[in-house]
């Protein structure tokens, strides 16, 4: 009897440690963070912003998720230069100035809705598997400034501007993994496919890593590196488990 009362005791607290472990893997959070994105071919821009991340399990092993993200960055660039001689009374009295002005505004939005299905590998391991359907979108606003002066009078103005955009389809799949190193500390990574459809409709690959670690048994820090064929997502998060 002594040793099945042990036994007992030594089972629920095995029970009840690892329902406290797999906690620290919940799939019920709100996520809010920093954001930066770089793109292949847009050197000069460098996008900062926000990200706003939703997840809910359903059941055992079902979960959805919502992503929304938004990043900006703007380049100016100016110059000045020598434009045209001036006379008075057919005298040269001095050369103007040209003032070129080239402001852009460049914006990068990302929605995404998706499923996926867990595996629970042990108390501290899970595999989720996900499918993921959104939308990619850039705009930019462009305005281009000219002004001639001399001596403090302008001689000469015009301003004029542009606006462009232009979205893609996403299709992704992913797969990852997450493990806790210990009750605080989470590691994940993942690998995945990913097919914006466009006029090009590229297919990428997607790696991915992170990890989250536990202020308290609801707020949680968190980092992550998404890398694509084409461009790169880092983002500094806080997550709410409820």
């Amino acid at each position: 009897m002594k040793y099945a009362v042990i036994a007992g005791a030594l089972s629920l607290f095995s029970i009840t440690a690892a329902a406290n472990q797999t906690s620290g893997l919940s799939y019920d959070y709100v996520e809010v963070g920093y954001a930066k994105m770089d793109v292949d071919g847009l050197d000069e821009l460098s996008f900062d912003g926000y990200v706003v991340k939703l997840s809910k399990q359903l059941g055992d092993n079902w979960y959805l998720t919502g992503l929304y993200a938004s990043t900006a960055d703007e380049t100016l660039y100016s110059e000045s230069e020598n434009y045209r001689n001036i006379y008075q009374n057919d005298e040269l009295v001095g050369t103007s100035t040209l003032n070129l002005k080239r402001e852009l505004d460049a914006e990068l939005t990302r929605i995404e809705f998706g499923a996926g299905y867990i595996q629970q590998l042990s108390a501290v391991t899970n595999i989720d598997y996900s499918i993921n359907l959104g939308k990619l979108k850039y705009t930019t606003d462009l305005k281009i400034t000219d002004e001639e002066t001399f001596e403090g009078m302008v001689l000469s103005f015009s301003e004029y501007g542009d606006s462009d955009s232009n979205s893609a389809e996403i299709l992704a799949a992913n797969v990852q993994v997450r493990h806790l190193l210990t009750e605080q500390f989470e590691v994940n990574a993942g690998l995945g496919y990913e097919r914006l459809h466009d006029d090009e409709s590229d297919n990428n690959l997607v790696l991915q890593a992170g990890f989250n670690f536990a202020l308290t048994d609801k707020a949680i820090l968190g980092a992550s590196y998404r890398y694509v064929d084409e461009y790169a997502d880092i983002a500094a998060t806080l997550r709410y488990y409820f």
